[in-house]
């Protein structure tokens, strides 16, 4: 797993003693603690958005730090990725805005890329603005998107990266993508592109997102023009 740099402190909705708590839980694998604590949140009227930023993703990123640096073992770690996987599979409901917009994305793991909690994360962000969001899991195989692709016509693809050793294959993905599909809009984002994702130039349909705020904000001001994205090239003989 990967761990975050350094940021300056923010204000923050969710108590530090609530965040230590939830924190002590995920290492301990208790699982009811991590729902009472979720469900307290919820109940004090905090959004989901804030929720995974403050709860999950904090938590997540401090026990990247306790593996990186053999205080817990691989294992912990495991584990308290699956409770917070199972967490965002019982949150989901409270996530599905009731107003469809009939607008689909596609997201994917880059191809031997193990983590997807934060792809998962963004799937949500989307279902909240109404869209109909397809998670194709870790690890995807570059063919077998191609191929999900062109049976679903998305309006999007997203493709998340948590470790920075894996970005070739992101630029290979991206690029087969594009040999294909020339106008389909593609969000890229993940703790492994966090100090050279603002930098990356990979064309004007390629735009890259640091953190679940801004893909809150790029999904909120997305354009109701956008060229459709079933346009594929010909195909060569």
């Amino acid at each position: 797993m990967t761990t975050r740099s350094s940021v300056p402190p923010v204000a923050t909705l969710i108590s530090a003693a609530a965040r230590a708590d939830f924190l002590t839980a995920l290492l301990n694998g208790d699982r009811s603690r991590c729902l009472a604590l979720t469900e307290q949140v919820l109940r004090s009227g905090i959004p989901v958005l804030t929720l995974y930023q403050e709860l999950y993703q904090s938590a997540l990123y401090q026990i990247g730090e306790l593996w990186a640096s053999n205080r817990i073992s691989v294992a912990r770690e495991h584990l308290a990725t699956a409770i917070v996987e199972g967490l965002l599979n019982q949150v989901y409901p409270r996530v599905i805005a009731p107003h469809r917009v009939h607008r689909r994305i596609v997201v994917a793991s880059v191809e031997g890329e193990l983590h997807q909690i934060g792809a998962k994360m963004v799937c949500d962000v989307f279902e909240m603005h109404g869209w109909d969001a397809f998670y194709l899991g870790a690890d995807m195989p570059t063919r077998e998107l191609l191929h999900l692709l062109r049976e679903q016509c998305p309006d999007l693809l997203g493709l998340s990266l948590s470790i920075y050793l894996h970005l070739d294959m992101l630029l290979q993905m991206v690029e087969a993508v594009r040999a294909e599909f020339l106008t389909l809009p593609i969000l890229i984002g993940g703790q492994g592109l966090r100090q050279v994702g603002p930098t990356l130039t990979l064309g004007p349909a390629v735009h890259y997102v640091a953190d679940l705020d801004a893909l809150n904000r790029f999904v909120a001001d997305w354009d109701q023009t956008a060229v459709s994205a079933c346009t594929v090239t010909a195909p060569q003989n």
